[in-house]
């Protein structure tokens, strides 16, 4: 039976032998429903490739042969042949049956896509892991630099603190200098009245004994002519005897 089909298979597609051994193969497994079976599962491959003819028919010649998942454009449909015609991406033409056309990607295309966009969004996710870890670092040095801004700002409080005290206690000192300064020019003013006073009784007192010492100096000078007199009274008294 096996051998029919095969030449059936032969007759009907014009394809190599072992293709067709391989599909016959699946097939058989795929309805066999014998003991021997039932502890090995397993899978057709969608491996496989489908004849592009120059027309609607097995006696036509092969254009080429398209793979299993191979994108092509219909341009028409005969119903009639179940077969299409159909455009390759490289602009080659040729009829292909309709019934291996399918309106969707094949699974292992499809598979091939998703493991794309897995590794596309498992790059994306290091990517986005690196990031993360680059942005707490950048975090926790914000955070360092911050504490130490805080204790600058801290110290510089402080100190603007003591500078303000300082401040005050410097115009305090101002304030006490200018007090004392406006002591200082009484005291000095004082101290020029003062000294012209004392120049003046200088003055004074030198003029009071000027005038003194000239009464003195009068008085002795009248007791003076006043004892010559009664001197020469005498001697004119005592030379008269």
């Amino acid at each position: 039976m096996v051998t029919r089909m095969m030449k059936f298979f032969e007759t009907l597609f014009k394809v190599n032998r072992s293709m067709i051994r391989t599909i016959l193969l699946a097939l058989v497994f795929f309805f066999a429903t014998g003991p021997s079976y039932a502890a090995d599962t397993r899978y057709v491959t969608d491996e496989f490739e489908v004849t592009m003819r120059s027309g609607t028919s097995t006696s036509n010649s092969i254009v080429r042969m398209l793979r299993s998942g191979e994108a092509v454009t219909v341009l028409e449909e005969d119903p009639a042949a179940n077969y299409s015609l159909v455009e390759t991406a490289s602009g080659k033409q040729g009829y292909v049956l309709t019934r291996f056309l399918m309106p969707i990607p094949a699974a292992r295309q499809r598979l091939a896509d998703l493991e794309a966009r897995f590794e596309q969004q498992k790059t994306r996710l290091d990517q986005q892991s690196s990031e993360i870890t680059e942005l707490k670092q950048s975090l926790d040095q914000e955070k360092s630099d911050n504490s130490a801004l805080t204790t600058t700002l801290r110290a510089s409080e402080r100190e603007l603190s003591e500078v303000r005290t300082a401040a005050q206690d410097t115009l305090s000192i101002l304030d006490q200098n200018k007090r004392l300064q406006t002591v200082v020019d009484q005291l000095r003013q004082e101290k020029t009245g003062l000294t012209e006073t004392v120049a003046e009784l200088t003055d004074s007192t030198r003029l009071d004994w000027f005038l003194r010492g000239g009464a003195v100096s009068l008085i002795a000078f009248v007791i003076g002519i006043l004892v010559t007199r009664i001197r020469w009274k005498k001697q004119d008294s005592w030379g008269s005897y």
